[in-house]
């Protein structure tokens, strides 16, 4: 404001005041051109995976980490392969999630299988898997809403052992102004009394990510 201030003390009056005034809201504009291209500007970050769990009617999926829940409609791959003789032998992982204003989130997941036996690798190969030398793969594009974690994580709720190994996530969140606003949204988990987490009050149990599900069996797939 000292700038401005003095900016407009040194300008004459009559025409040339007003030529100094236009000026002063040129230099505005540009300075507030700068602010806003900050606004719009990626901002990266690293997530920590504490889990991967699926609701018991199997139709959503959520991806946990410390500080967000990323919530996405259950893939139908994903989906089937619940239901495959060879689920137990799937790995997962998730690529970089790219999160828009509206807190809008995308990426891709791959499903893989390792040295499988004949019929295993034809069940998958029916499912939609493709071969790529000794591995069997299924990848693929999603889409969901990403929510402020508000401090509950998997294995605080559930007790569920730690991960064998600390998979990461990278983010790419679009910066608006009107973000901050969306930043208030409220996660559609919750934990019961019982202990048990829930999402739109049906059962979440865990696919990927611990030791140990909820219902004391082992995760569905490895991570």
């Amino acid at each position: 404001m000292a700038k401005q201030d003095s900016f407009a003390e040194n300008c004459p009056g009559g025409w040339m005041n007003r030529l100094c005034r236009a000026a002063l809201i040129a230099v505005l504009f540009l300075a507030g051109g700068c602010v806003t291209s900050e606004l719009y500007k990626a901002h990266e970050y690293t997530e920590t995976l504490d889990a991967v769990m699926v609701s018991a009617d199997e139709q959503w999926m959520v991806v946990l980490t410390p500080d967000h829940h990323y919530v996405f409609p259950l893939p139908e791959a994903v989906r089937k392969t619940f239901s495959a003789e060879f689920h137990e032998q799937v790995g997962a992982r998730f690529d970089g999630f790219q999160v828009n204003a509206l807190q809008g989130v995308s990426g891709q997941y791959r499903l893989y299988l390792k040295n499988a036996s004949e019929v295993d690798r034809a069940a998958a190969l029916a499912a939609g898997y493709y071969a790529e030398g000794n591995l069997l793969i299924f990848e693929e594009s999603i889409a969901g809403t990403r929510y402020p974690a508000n401090g509950l994580r998997v294995d605080e709720t559930m007790q569920a052992q730690a991960l064998n190994q600390r998979s990461q996530i990278s983010v790419e969140e679009s910066l608006r102004p009107h973000l901050l606003g969306l930043r208030t949204l409220v996660t559609p988990l919750a934990v019961m009394a019982d202990g048990l987490l829930v999402i739109f009050s049906v059962p979440l149990v865990v696919v990927i990510g611990t030791d140990i599900a909820i219902n004391g069996a082992g995760p569905i797939f490895k991570n």
